[in-house]
């Protein structure tokens, strides 16, 4: 997590009778799959319901408060009928989400409809999408979720949320945007970091659950505070040392606590980015070599004529012709 995170934890002492329930379970990008990550080497689809399961326990051990996921439930919008059964039986109930991009045909929400997503929706009781048709709003435990769909976010004007200012209980937006810890990368010109959603929002939300970026941070500002879970699993290999997570919300003070995942060592294996990185090397090398070359070639043919010749007399790759051709390009 982010140096910068600002976290507030709460800790329940003493025995079970006076344990302190949380109101609710947050959490983001599940990516549910019936397909192994490049990476995995474990029963994956055993790990993802076991994560599912220790959501269900967790529940339960805070009296049945719901679970807020802030999207992408599924790692593909026309998931499997297994897979979709896998989830009917496993998700947590009282479960509320967005359409992440994942969950939408095309990534719009113009095409929920024909999700897995819509599926589980209209087959599963106690779970409830905002954001994927026209309902965005649900309460809760009083309190007021919007949910805010994948790509919808830009359309929403600060006027639109100023009906807030007169609801009771706690708000809550839930987005699935790419929000960043800290600093806004240059090159993201349409994004927010972290604090510029906050002081956009803060007026209106007391929490802001986000999901798409996998990896989790929390941060406040004026008593608001953005809780971005990161993702359930550990799917691919740069996130080896990862601790996935899911926070408790304690409406009261407006507290957040994480509670990891349950995970096992030596999931991954790293032997196809060794493979890319070999290659990489090689390319590099290659196109050095040519570069280092270029001044010693005969006068009486030009360089585009001596290059074929050494790529059929080497009998080049046609990716690392490519490759070279590009790079070429730029440095002729």
């Amino acid at each position: 997590m982010s140096g910068e995170t600002i976290m507030k934890m709460k800790r329940s002492k003493g025995t079970k009778k006076n344990k302190k329930y949380a109101d609710a379970i947050l959490v983001s990008d599940l990516h549910l799959t019936d397909r192994t990550p490049v990476s995995r080497v474990d029963d994956y689809l055993a790990a993802q319901i076991k994560k599912l399961n220790f959501l269900q326990s967790l529940q339960k051990e805070n009296d049945n408060c719901p679970v807020l996921c802030a999207g992408d439930v599924f790692s593909y919008w026309k998931a499997s009928p297994w897979l979709c059964s896998i989830a009917f039986e496993n998700l947590p109930s009282n479960f509320v989400t967005i359409p992440g991009n994942h969950d939408l045909p095309m990534h719009s929400v113009g095409n929920y409809k024909k999700s897995a997503l819509s599926l589980i929706d209209f087959v599963m009781d106690d779970f409830c999408v905002l954001g994927g048709e026209n309902k965005n709003s649900h309460t809760i435990n009083n309190m007021t979720v919007i949910g805010v769909a994948y790509g919808e976010f830009e359309g929403y004007k600060d006027s639109e949320f100023r009906f807030l200012d007169g609801v009771d209980g706690r708000k809550i937006l839930m987005l699935h945007e790419l929000i960043w810890p800290g600093n806004r990368p240059a090159w993201d010109k349409t994004g927010y970091s972290d604090l510029e959603l906050l002081k956009k929002l803060h007026k209106h939300f007391d929490l802001i659950l986000t999901g798409h970026n996998h990896t989790g941070f929390v941060k406040e500002y004026k008593n608001t505070v953005l809780v971005n879970p990161g993702s359930m699993l550990r799917i691919t290999a740069d996130q080896i040392n990862d601790q996935p997570c899911c926070y408790l919300y304690f409406a009261k003070d407006n507290e957040v606590e994480p509670v990891n995942f349950p995970i096992k060592a030596g999931v991954h294996n790293t032997d196809h980015i060794d493979r890319k990185k070999e290659r990489e090397n090689r390319a590099v090398a290659y196109i050095e070599r040519i570069n280092r070359d270029k001044e010693n070639i005969e006068t009486d043919l030009s360089f585009r004529g001596n290059l074929e010749a050494f790529f059929k007399e080497n009998k080049t790759p046609k990716k690392v012709r490519e490759l070279i051709w590009e790079n070429m390009e730029a440095e002729i």
